[in-house]
């Protein structure tokens, strides 16, 4: 893992925590701060027989300062709850690399006197993306290269009280890279879902809905100085869904999607078949949390990208992705809880190569990543809390043309206080 992505998440956990020492306070809002210093053996991701230019440096430490805010406010029957986080990320030895990254979140959860009911919710963040040396022949990335995303998504629900629920949703993102190399992978994505929930007991919830995306790259690629053709995305999806808890201490949650997938350009990553996901949560005592999860998908809209393989911002270009995780969380005691986390993903790659021409070639092949991570916590007040996260990653390629292998490790460690 890069450790501009070990820092992101650093910053993701520190203002989610926050966000959860403010709603246990009167108050419903909070300000804080938080400092983080870390170290990366890996920072470029070189892959094996790839070689890094001279001035640069491999491993690096870093250091992040972090103002971290939210609220969550109820009004009547709504209720307005958001977070932000700003910082400044500061690298030893690859200067260049310093940054101002943020991620901002807001939503309304609304419902009337009648079984309507819906959230609208908005975000944007920017980081350093993640470096993805995708090529032996290709040469290392060493270019900084900030990524921005922009989200806004609308769900409304009627019928909640009932056994049956009628679900509608409309989403729109949008993301931009700084450096032109990343051109190609700058997309405007739309989606919308319609379905309906059934809801026959307490313990099980049954659903069906329609999912259409529709996507657009607008510089897929270039044919020659300042000329680009675009690409479009067409994606199909019906979702069956199921959500069960058969004990007061496990719950298990399905979606299985036949899907269909079609691009204008690169229609080497076309796909028709299942995808989907299944996760099992189980508490099987009052300190102990596992979870397992088990996905597959396609591209960018892939589970697995959550999973932690893919740092934000970075297209995965696989034409699918298959991966199994498993967590588990552990309160030592009311003030220091301790995580332990392993996952896998199988890429199958596809990716369409500009020639400079009208001419594109098609490269197919795969890639395993494994990741493994462990991490602690301590709240000595509810103001302050510190912690430490390590991980280590392992990735194998069967084509060095399109994924290379690597391996790298991170460790970090944080600080914040917070005000309610």
């Amino acid at each position: 893992m890069t450790l501009s992505r070990a820092s992101r998440r650093l910053a993701a956990a520190l203002t989610t925590l926050a966000a959860g020492a403010a709603m246990a306070q009167s108050s419903p809002y909070y300000l804080g701060v938080a400092q983080s210093l870390g170290h990366e053996s890996n920072l470029y991701r070189v892959g094996d027989g790839q070689v890094l230019p001279a001035g640069f440096s491999k491993s690096d430490t870093v250091s992040g300062t972090s103002l971290v805010g939210g609220v969550d406010q109820t009004i009547g029957r709504q209720r307005i709850y958001g977070s932000a986080n700003l910082r400044a990320n500061r690298y030893a030895n690859n200067k260049t690399l310093d940054n101002e990254s943020y991620g901002l979140n807001l939503a309304l959860d609304w419902a009337t006197v009648g079984r309507l009911s819906g959230t609208l919710s908005a975000a944007a963040d920017q980081n350093l993306a993640q470096f993805n040396n995708r090529a032996v022949g290709a040469g290392v990335e060493t270019k900084k290269n900030v990524v921005r995303t922009n989200q806004v998504d609308a769900k409304v629900r009627l019928g909640v009280v009932t056994k049956y629920t009628l679900e509608a949703s409309l989403g729109h993102r949008d993301r931009s890279y700084s450096a032109p190399e990343y051109d190609s992978a700058e997309y405007r994505q739309t989606s919308g879902s319609l379905g309906l929930r059934y809801r026959p007991s307490g313990a099980l919830s049954l659903g069906v809905a329609l999912r259409i995306t529709e996507a657009s790259y607008p510089k897929f690629n270039q044919t020659a100085p300042g000329v680009y053709e675009s690409d479009r995305l067409k994606r199909q999806d019906i979702d069956f869904t199921a959500t069960w808890l058969p004990s007061a201490v496990s719950q298990f949650n399905l979606r299985l999607s036949p899907t269909h997938t079609s691009y204008d350009r690169d229609t080497g990553s076309d796909f028709s078949g299942v995808t989907g996901s299944a996760t099992w949560g189980w508490q099987p005592t009052g300190k102990l949390k596992l979870t397992t999860g088990l996905s597959r998908d396609t591209g960018q809209s892939s589970d697995a990208v959550n999973l932690g393989f893919f740092g934000t911002g970075v297209t995965d270009y696989s034409r699918t992705t298959s991966a199994l995780s498993l967590k588990a969380d552990y309160e030592l005691s009311a003030k220091i809880a301790l995580n332990a986390g392993l996952s896998y993903a199988h890429r199958a790659l596809t990716n369409t190569l500009s020639q400079g021409s009208t001419a594109l070639d098609a490269r197919t092949g795969s890639d395993n990543t494994t990741v493994l991570s462990l991490g602690a916590r301590w709240l000595p007040t509810r103001s302050l809390q510190v912690g430490c996260n390590a991980s280590a990653e392992n990735r194998s390629s069967s084509n060095p043309a399109l994924s290379v292998g690597l391996s790298g490790n991170s460790v970090s460690c944080y600080g914040q206080f917070v005000l309610q």
